[in-house]
């Protein structure tokens, strides 16, 4: 029987078969670091425990290599799906638009990892924008070369990799307008509470799910086929000053922080909430703040 006591925080569960059908994956670290009773006293306890979260800790490239099995075969058709839209808003409760970036962002670290590198991206927000130059320069940007130069400048200068690093080193035309835009005291704390949780920038945070809304609301992307990308980043960009009502938005804040989150992974760690200010400044663009440390993955 399972539930009725917990271990260090974890409900007690000795039999996989409490769990969903796809929680059995996670029952068995569980069974074996909480339900052994020598797990503590063994010589390789703690790089076991570091296998597995550092496993866990790519799980978006899992998590793209099925998003994007789904996308090339049509698999949605099966369930009756239209396209590949569809599906991820009414099955996932997603937008297309996220997990296009999950998908970009599963490749550039899978290819990574294939191409010998065992440092890799620690998050999504920090693989794509390691991927995100390649949509505008081609060929003429070779990830590979760029994170070498990456990881090269973290050790020169002994800090830690983060989506901002990458992007100064990527993108370092990239600029942030000066935007200034005033939430309601309750909007801003919701956005606090997901900036804190996801280890990110509000600025960076509110100007991604404010595109993200303005990307639905466009429907930009009828269908999603092989091969297809989602639309350019050019063509998506929302200025805040040329913005004539910021009204409906500004209403629908906390309902899109909620939302957007509701149902998805935390790919980025914590950071410290005194960072965090109470009025963003909006580029319109994706960037995040994460502060989380490189992983290497499991050999």
């Amino acid at each position: 029987m399972s539930g009725f006591f917990d271990i260090f925080g974890f409900a007690n569960c000795f039999d996989p078969s409490d769990l969903p059908e796809w929680g059995e994956i996670i029952w068995y670290p569980y069974e074996e670091m909480y339900l052994s009773n020598d797990f503590v006293h063994r010589e390789n306890c703690l790089e076991r425990a570091e296998f597995v979260l550092t496993t866990a800790s790519y799980s978006y490239v899992e998590e793209g290599l099925a998003y994007n099995a789904i996308k090339v075969y049509k698999l949605y058709k099966k369930l009756g799906f239209k396209n590949f839209k569809e599906y991820c808003l009414k099955r996932l409760k997603k937008t297309a638009w996220r997990v296009e970036h999950i998908i970009k962002a599963a490749q550039t670290t899978w290819n990574l990892m294939v191409n010998g590198f065992k440092e890799l991206p620690s998050n999504v927000s920090q693989a794509y924008a390691l991927y995100e130059p390649a949509k505008k320069k081609g060929h003429d940007y070779d990830i590979d070369t760029a994170w070498q130069d990456i990881l090269h400048i973290s050790e020169e200068e002994n800090k830690p990799i983060t989506t901002r690093s990458i992007e100064a080193t990527v993108s370092p035309e990239k600029k942030k307008r000066g935007s200034r835009v005033k939430l309601p005291e309750d909007v801003m704390a919701a956005l606090r509470k997901k900036a804190e949780e996801k280890g990110q920038d509000p600025d960076d945070l509110a100007a991604e799910i404010i595109k993200e809304y303005f990307y639905v609301e466009q429907d930009p992307v009828p269908d999603t086929s092989p091969g297809s990308e989602p639309e350019s980043k050019e063509n998506n960009k929302v200025s805040m000053s040329k913005t004539p009502d910021i009204e409906p938005w500004e209403k629908d804040m906390d309902a899109l922080v909620q939302e957007k989150y509701a149902n998805e992974v935390n790919y980025d760690t914590t950071t410290d909430s005194s960072a965090i200010p109470e009025v963003f400044h909006s580029d319109g663009d994706i960037s995040s703040g994460d502060k989380s440390p490189i992983r290497r993955p499991p050999t």
